[in-house]
């Protein structure tokens, strides 16, 4: 069945849904990990924060009490000054907390997506040793992705900026349309951006050798990865939506529970991510009349289209 072009990434999809009962009971291991870890960062995080800041509240509550010339107000204040530096340390433990199930969550989905797509079966010490070897690739071609990201981000804010100062509704409109439009040019630039992730595990290139390698195999194909991300991201505001639903349906403690759905949703969609953006590397290897055949552990070679002639002695 022939799609339009534009509907292309259905084929991604539903390779991907026949993808998924190969090493199952692996990837679901490895799905289960990274929920568990993303919930128990998030409630030691809610519990620490939540106890710090409501310590930092009560404190400051008894200042119109005290006279700002007193002992006392210094020693109030010198207890919030004090309670400043572990928020921001719960913060950096929080956002570590986060780069380790990112790795975690990232290289195992596309290595075992990767055996998968080519019927191999990945044991878990392979697993552990290709971890190791690929969070330094990871870290180095995340924080250039990163870079990108922030770039374009700050580039699109400077433009959109001036306009929202201004009170004329149209010149608002402008603005306002400027950023969906923003928003959707990033949706179609970043394809590039997500498969040199997925190089960075499984060619193990890195940083800006992977980025340059990437745009070389989506050339052609950016459409169909445009459309993914459009479907990853309708996916991520369905997600965002139902949190503010549960959110404001509950009555105690709404926020954490919210909370809690919405990082382990997120994390979902995160792995499920780089299993479709895996698939989608090997259909443009394939498109670009480059196919794969699995030569050990992690390393593919082209396969000659061209017969072989044996020499003649």
């Amino acid at each position: 069945m022939e799609f339009h072009p534009y509907f292309g990434f259905l084929i991604t999809l539903k390779e991907t849904l026949k993808l998924l009962p190969r090493n199952g009971k692996l990837l679901f291991s490895v799905t289960l990990i990274s929920l568990l870890l993303s919930s128990i960062f998030f409630w030691i995080f809610n519990f620490s924060s939540f106890s710090l800041m409501r310590d930092m509240l009560a404190k400051e509550s008894l200042f119109p009490m005290t006279s700002s010339n007193s002992a006392e107000f210094a020693s109030k204040l010198m207890g919030i000054k004090e309670n400043f530096p572990l928020v921001l340390s719960t913060y950096i433990a929080f956002v570590l907390a986060y780069l380790i199930i990112f790795f975690f969550s990232t290289i195992t989905a596309v290595s075992v997506s990767a055996m998968s797509y080519n019927f191999k079966i990945l044991t878990s010490k392979e697993l552990t040793l290709k971890f190791v070897k690929s969070c330094p690739r990871i870290f180095i071609t995340g924080f250039y992705t990163t870079i990108l990201v922030t770039g374009y981000t700050f580039f699109v804010i400077s433009l959109g900026t001036p306009l929202l100062m201004s009170s004329d509704l149209a010149i608002l409109g402008s603005a306002v349309l400027l950023e969906i439009l923003a928003y959707i040019f990033y949706l179609y630039i970043s394809v590039a951006w997500i498969m040199a992730i997925v190089l960075a595990v499984h060619e193990e290139i890195f940083g800006i050798q992977a980025l340059g390698k990437s745009a070389e195999i989506v050339k052609g194909n950016r459409l169909n990865g445009f459309m993914l991300n459009i479907f990853l991201n309708l996916l991520s505001l369905g997600i965002y939506l139902g949190s503010n639903m549960i959110r404001g349906n509950t009555r105690v403690s709404g926020q954490t529970i919210s909370g809690l759905f919405l990082v382990n949703f997120s994390c979902l969609v995160k792995i499920l991510t780089f299993v479709i953006y895996t698939v989608f590397y090997f259909q443009c290897k394939k498109e670009n009349g480059e196919a794969t055949e699995f030569h050990g552990s992690n390393v593919y070679s082209k396969i000659p289209t061209t017969p072989m002639v044996n020499d003649v002695p």
